[in-house]
């Protein structure tokens, strides 16, 4: 790999980890003279997924090194899987587990937001530019009531506002880890680029929506603000949300893996009723 790990290393065990979508990962220990230690290899094995992530994850991880943050260290990469035959990162792992039922749901969302805010203020930006995942283009049939569609899809055109900041890109529940309610860990930094906050926070907002409910989407919108210190744009947020579409109820099921309770058919709704409250926060 570009990066190489000690040369006398002997894995001695390797456990797949669940919920990957775009990515196969698994737990690795690995015996080496300085002492048993666990890392995590992603490997992307269909080509067209990987193109440029390799690259995007470790410039986020060097950024965010020494920053607060609580991220992975990088340990080695092959960027276009010349050395190793498929695109991979090979990285610390992390203490502790993602947490889809909290306890005290305030404590959680407050630690979920500060460490959002925590990213953003990360000085270092990567170079690829992300604005979300939305496309203006894509149809919201999902959105049922016709009058609320047509109003989103208004309310979200036009330019977005605000500075630029290090974003996570896929900033949400499945990718934080937790140690006796403690927020421990953030991971999966492929998508992570310098794009509007909105964009990220609205992300996360949608995988609440999707998860629990627009009460609690719409909980994480002021405890992030009062984080960061700054206003989101709300058009961007908003456009977050409406990148919801029928295929989360295929893929979020796999990310959840039994870990919670799973409103599948409810799903569309909990986000139409986040939408409605992110139309009022626009007017």
């Amino acid at each position: 790999m570009a990066r190489q790990v000690h040369r006398r290393a002997r894995v001695t065990a390797v456990a797949p980890l669940p919920g990957g979508i775009t990515a196969d990962m698994d737990r690795v220990t690995v015996d080496s003279p300085t002492g048993r230690t666990d890392v995590v290899l992603r490997r992307w094995p269909t080509e067209e997924r990987a193109e440029g992530l390799v690259a995007r994850e470790a410039s986020a991880l060097a950024a965010v090194r020494g920053r607060g943050v609580p991220a992975p260290e990088l340990l080695a990469m092959d960027e276009d899987g010349a050395e190793t035959g498929v695109r991979c990162t090979l990285t610390s792992a992390l203490t502790g587990q993602p947490d889809l039922s909290p306890a005290d749901m305030r404590s959680w969302l407050s630690q979920l937001a500060t460490t959002q805010a925590a990213i953003h203020a990360v000085p270092e930006h990567p170079p690829t530019r992300w604005d979300g995942w939305y496309d203006d283009g894509t149809p919201l049939d999902w959105l049922v009531d016709r009058g609320l569609r047509a109003a989103a899809r208004e309310a979200a055109s036009g330019p977005l506002v605000g500075e630029k900041v290090l974003v996570h890109g896929d900033y949400q529940h499945f990718n934080v880890l937790w140690c006796d309610g403690r927020l421990s860990g953030v991971v999966d930094w492929p998508y992570a680029a310098t794009g509007n906050r909105g964009s990220d926070v609205g992300h996360c907002r949608l995988n609440l929506a999707v998860l629990f409910d627009s009460r609690t989407a719409a909980d994480y919108l002021v405890r992030y603000e009062r984080a960061a210190g700054v206003r989101v744009d709300r058009r961007a947020d908003l456009r977050a949300l409406l990148s919801f579409d029928l295929g989360w109820q295929q893929f979020v099921p796999r990310q959840v893996g039994g870990r919670a309770p799973l409103d599948v058919a409810g799903m569309p709704d909990r986000v139409a009723a986040a939408i409605r409250d992110a139309l009022d926060g626009i007017r």
